[in-house]
């Protein structure tokens, strides 16, 4: 079941890491003229500190406390595109705060593997990287990704340039199916 449509002008890129979230959403925002929100970025900003050193020095459970926050603060923002860490559909009040056109940008574990390989700057995959364990991630995200899109690409089967046209235009098409 997807998301019902909300009345936002912001596009929302939820996925796993690697699909190319940020990349898109920068080549969107250049596109459509919208300002670019990246929650990642938020969070560094936050605190000073890059993902993997957070999770090294306060862990998991610190670093989705500060998710969260990055979430509402991001939420806050009009007309602009939204490009979440991979797990911000890990809490539904993440999501809540996220409002407008929610594209899920899929790959397959093959795919994410291929991009992500063993990138230090992954703190999930550092020490226990492996394709089972990627595999194993998105089998257990991709049922809540779906739940909170309102659109579904499967990024690994076109450029970022060709991805954020299609996605302009199906905002396009919601935003028109809501007026």
């Amino acid at each position: 079941m997807q998301n019902p449509p909300v009345m936002n002008s912001n596009i929302v890129l939820i996925g796993m890491m690697g699909c190319g979230k940020t990349t898109v959403g920068e080549i969107i925002s250049e596109i459509g003229g919208l300002s670019f929100v990246d929650t990642d970025t938020l969070i560094e900003s936050r605190v000073q500190m890059t993902v993997p050193q957070i999770f090294e020095k306060h862990g998991e459970p610190y670093f989705r406390a500060l998710e969260t926050e990055a979430a509402k603060q991001a939420g806050s923002h009009t007309n602009a595109v939204i490009a979440t860490g991979g797990g911000m559909i890990l809490s539904a009040d993440n999501m809540k705060h996220l409002r407008g056109f929610v594209v899920y940008l899929r790959c397959e574990a093959w795919q994410l593997y291929e991009r992500v390989g063993d990138d230090p700057n992954r703190p999930l995959l550092s020490g226990t990287f492996n394709k089972n364990f990627l595999e194993n991630m998105l089998a257990t995200r991709e049922p809540l990704y779906k739940l909170y899109s309102n659109f579904i690409i499967n990024a690994g089967e076109h450029k970022a340039d060709e991805l954020a046209k299609i996605i302009l235009k199906e905002h396009a098409l919601d935003k028109q199916r809501l007026e």
